[in-house]
Parts: C-alpha cells; structure tokens; sequence
C-alpha cells in the first residue's frame, strides 16, 4: 500500500496512540560563543573607556605628580639676544673746574695802626688762592667791600695791623690778610681784581 504522506510517518491506525515526537534541537553552542563574545567585546570597551578618561584627567593636571614635568621652552638664540640693547648708563657728572682764583672773605675784628685816625673802621679777613698757571697780583688797594645796602666802599691803606700782604702768587700758592673800609658798617661782599686790568672777582662775607 502506497504512503499517502510522502516524507512524514503514517499516521497510526485508528485506535493506537500517536507515538512522540522527537525533541527540536537548539543551536546552544552558537548562543554561548556569542554570548562570550559579547561580554569579552564589552570588557575591552570599558578598558578602551576607562584608559581615555585616565588621559584626560593627566592632561588637566599637568601630568600628574608621577608625570613628567612640562618640556621648557626652547632657549632663545643667541644672535636674538645679542641684538637686544644694553641699558644705556649715565656718566657720572665732571666736578665743577675750579675757577683761577679763589676768593674767600669773613668779618674780621678791627685793629688800628699808628697811621688810621680814629677806630671808626670795619675789617674783613680775605684769602686769596691762585688756581690758574699765571700769576695773581694782590694788593690791598685791589679790593672793595660793598655793604647790605649796595654801597660799594674803597680800601684804606695801612688802617689795620693784619692788613693782607702785596705779593705775586704762583701756581697753588695763597695769601690771606684783612681788608679795611672807613665807617662802622655791615660788609656784605667783597670784590677783588687781579691787577688793575685783570678779572673781577666775588666772595660773601661769612
């Protein structure tokens, strides 16, 4: 007899039990593998993560403690240097030249000789210094006195004791002596010229 259901078993005759069908098989093999790949997958995800984070946070501290210090910065050339200008430096300030001749005057107390009539008479110290290469004349008629209230006063000869020698004066050489004017007065400035031609020249009375 012919099977009316080709490829499938005959169904049992009528009245017998229909026999149990054979389990289906399931691929578990396959679920596991890849199963296990995905987890493997992950892992190396949350390493891959987790690294760059680490990166991150290295970057923001500057390396880290355990990092390596931050490359300096690369050193300027030389030839770059060597055109930046040196401060500029004062120089000192040259001492004031001395003038040729030095004129120093202060009060002086008055002292008569046989030759002044009177003690109506004020006296000046003077000292006179020769700076220059040339001579300087010194007489006591070479000098004024000129007092608080701009009278200029002319010398008299041979008023006082201590009255300043006539002499030549070299190179470095000085003489000092008093100046005698007539009148009880307040002498302010003394003048003296260097011969009767010469330079004027100036001193407070101190």
């Amino acid at each position: 007899m012919s099977n009316p259901y080709p490829g499938q078993n005959p169904p049992p005759p009528y009245g017998h039990p229909v026999p149990p069908q054979p389990p289906k098989k399931h691929n578990v093999g396959k679920i596991i593998g890849i199963g296990c790949g995905g987890l493997i997958g992950l892992s190396v995800l949350l390493a891959a993560c987790g690294a760059l984070m680490a990166g991150g946070d290295a970057l923001k501290d500057g390396g880290g403690k355990s990092g390596k210090a931050a490359a300096a910065p690369p050193a300027a050339d030389p030839a770059v240097r060597a055109e930046v200008p040196a401060p500029v430096r004062s120089a000192a300030p040259k001492p004031a030249k001395k003038a040729d001749v030095e004129l120093t005057a202060s009060a002086a107390e008055f002292k008569p000789t046989p030759f002044s009539q009177g003690s109506d008479f004020t006296s000046v110290r003077v000292t006179v210094t020769n700076n220059g290469d040339a001579e300087v004349s010194v007489n006591v008629l070479y000098f004024e006195v000129t007092t608080q209230d701009g009278t200029r006063k002319n010398t008299e000869l041979a008023a006082a004791e201590d009255q300043i020698d006539t002499v030549q004066l070299a190179k470095g050489e000085k003489v000092t002596g008093t100046i005698t004017v007539k009148g009880k007065l307040p002498a302010k400035t003394v003048y003296f010229k260097n011969g009767l031609l010469g330079t004027t020249y100036s001193a407070p009375v101190g």
